[in-house]
């Protein structure tokens, strides 16, 4: 369908192919958060780098329309749950694949939680979705997340599986998003590249890395990034280890020299100390 592919040119730097995605929708769950009170100046800040896209609800959208500048923009369509609830699997659509074409969004995106108990449903969000999105020449990022990791993507505390575990599931969840009809995967790094890449080649289209919560050092933020591109990721979709740093757009800078240009992560990080 012609109308994915001239979406998705937005979202992907014309010269490398790759994509580096500032994800800013986390106040459906966890309402105002240091660095994104205001997403306004953030959107302006990422537009003035290399970024490729942002990741946001379309009420924010529409509010940042006239700072996004060339950025291309990736739409939430669901977060029926936040952080005084107590059933984090159960997220739902609260914005439709027909507004998201009407307010300009380049694609959209779905979170599905893979093995959790309502699996069922929430795979029937991704498929009646992606069949909208096809309809309507929408493209559609499925951001699976087997529930292993759910927990630790809330609480950095949480019990951690093996690199082996994560692999296995992260691969899982990856494939089950492209045969139900994504056309590019949001999802968590598994700890190496050799991980990494198997979690890649077996989803057969092309994968964005998750940033997770902000606690690793900036030198080693830089470090997942190259690493992930090294395993051959389309890109990475990175929030909270960005915008919750004081040199926000310096950070994010970093990560699109590694992304696009090929850098190195230790040579960038000696230029941000």
């Amino acid at each position: 369908m012609q109308g994915k592919k001239l979406r998705l040119r937005h979202l992907f730097n014309s010269t490398s192919g790759k994509a580096v995605i500032l994800p800013m929708d986390h106040p459906v769950y966890f309402g105002p958060l240091p660095g994104i009170v205001d997403p306004r100046a953030l959107v302006a800040d990422a537009a003035a780098t290399d970024a490729t896209g942002v990741l946001l609800t379309l009420a924010t959208l529409n509010r940042c329309a006239d700072v996004i500048g060339s950025l291309g923009s990736i739409a939430r369509l669901d977060g029926t749950h936040t952080r005084l609830g107590h059933h984090l699997s159960e997220i739902d659509r609260f914005s439709s694949v027909e507004l998201a074409v009407a307010d300009g969004a380049d694609a959209c995106v779905l979170n599905i939680y893979v093995g959790a108990d309502n699996e069922c449903a929430l795979l029937r969000k991704l498929g009646e979705t992606a069949e909208s999105c096809e309809r309507w020449g929408l493209p559609l990022v499925g951001e699976m997340i087997p529930i292993g990791l759910l927990a630790g993507h809330f609480d950095p505390n949480a019990k951690k599986l093996t690199e082996a575990e994560i692999t296995d599931q992260v691969a899982l969840a990856s494939r089950v998003g492209a045969e139900m009809g994504s056309d590019l995967i949001k999802t968590s790094y598994t700890g190496s590249v050799e991980s990494f890449r198997q979690v890649v080649e077996g989803a057969s289209i092309p994968v964005l890395v998750a940033g997770g919560p902000c606690g690793d050092s900036v030198a080693e933020l830089l470090q997942m990034v190259e690493d992930c591109m090294t395993a051959g990721a389309a890109g990475v979709c990175i929030g909270r280890n960005v915008w919750q740093r004081e040199n926000r757009r310096e950070i994010l800078s970093a990560i699109c020299r590694i992304v696009h240009e090929g850098a190195k992560a230790t040579a960038v990080a000696a230029t941000l100390a």
